[in-house]
């Protein structure tokens, strides 16, 4: 999955080594935009400032055509592409300089890789655990992939983007990407697949949650009382310890001597007005200060850890948190704070 935005970038930082003639600014950028919307990157590369030596087809590749994931996202991305509109501002002309704006709507898949890879994740574990091979893994995303872009509707983005040109040899072309230009064209190429992928891989990064500031006004909650948060409301309504975690199809997962699992029970509502995807990074604190992420392999035992869950709006939904933490921890606590302001709470589990 990572070769697809690797494959887009790789091909906008490629388009500022390559060179479509063009007798007007705004025509040689109505040819680029022309080309990427018919996903042609050939036909784009020859819009650019320095020739076409060094950028490569992203879909001449033999490991991506073995790849089945890869080749159902790009597929799917071709269709979004097709779908894509843009209007071309008046170019300012400056000698042989130009700015051409342009006005992109394209549509937004973020919501629907997103969905997909958090279910992935969820059974591609029980799946491997049950002696799967690589391409029934792969295929098992391939299939969540495609239910998911067939059963979510997608929304649409816009993106204002400033093509700086210049004259080369007479004919007008496209000069190397800024940053933000830049970052804007993945996204429009992706359809906001891009900007996806790097949200929820910055998820799996060590010390995600938020650092509570020192002037933090904090609460102490109590079990079964409801706390209100800027996106989501959320009830601690219960709390277990145990030995060992079960489950019908796999192996009971013992606590390793000398530890425990704490068991939340947790209600959590989504507040907006639009389906959201939460990940549960709470970290649990017990009285001597010590600090716990939540057990990863919980997953494998609860049908609901909320683990890259998808909430819809006003719909409550339960589930569980889970923890494993020494034996002597006691009078433990989950920290959450709320966005857009001073306080934080502590979730108590008595």
């Amino acid at each position: 999955m990572k070769r697809v935005v690797s494959l887009a970038l790789a091909l906008l930082l490629a388009l500022s080594l390559v060179g479509c003639s063009g007798s007007k600014p705004d025509t040689v950028v109505t040819t680029f935009c022309g080309a990427i919307q018919a996903f042609d990157f050939e036909k784009a590369a020859t819009c650019m400032e320095n020739g076409s030596e060094d950028l490569e087809d992203p879909y001449d590749d033999g490991e991506m055509e073995e790849d089945l994931s890869s080749e159902q996202v790009m597929t799917y991305l071709k269709e979004c592409a097709s779908k894509m509109t843009y209007k071309i501002g008046e170019p300012k002309v400056d000698g042989e300089r130009a700015a051409v704006p342009v006005s992109f709507t394209y549509v937004d898949a973020g919501p629907v890789i997103t969905s997909a890879l958090g279910e992935y994740i969820t059974q591609a574990f029980a799946l491997a655990f049950s002696g799967a091979d690589d391409a029934q893994i792969e295929e098992l995303f391939s299939n969540i992939f495609m239910e998911k872009a067939e059963s979510m509707e997608t929304g649409t983005a816009s993106a204002d983007v400033t093509f700086n040109c210049v004259k080369v040899n007479g004919d007008w072309k496209i000069a190397a990407f800024t940053d933000g230009a830049e970052e804007a064209i993945t996204n429009i190429l992706t359809s906001n697949i891009a900007s996806a992928f790097e949200g929820f891989g910055e998820a799996f990064e060590d010390d995600s949650s938020e650092e509570a500031p020192e002037n933090t006004a904090w609460h102490d909650v109590p079990l079964g009382q409801e706390v209100e948060l800027a996106t989501i409301k959320i009830c601690i309504t219960g709390c277990e310890e145990k030995n060992e975690l079960t489950t019908e199809y796999l192996d009971p997962e013992v606590a390793q001597d000398g530890t425990k699992f704490v068991v939340f029970s947790v209600v959590i509502e989504n507040i907006t007005k639009d389906t959201m995807n939460f990940d549960n990074d709470l970290v649990l604190t017990d009285s001597q200060g010590r600090n716990y992420d939540p057990y990863a392999g919980a997953l494998w035992y609860y049908d609901e850890t909320f683990c890259y869950t998808d909430l819809a709006p006003n719909i409550a939904k339960s589930g569980v948190f889970v923890y494993n933490v020494p034996a002597d921890s006691a009078d433990y606590c989950l920290s959450v704070l709320k966005a857009g302001t001073g306080d934080g709470y502590r979730l108590y589990a008595k």
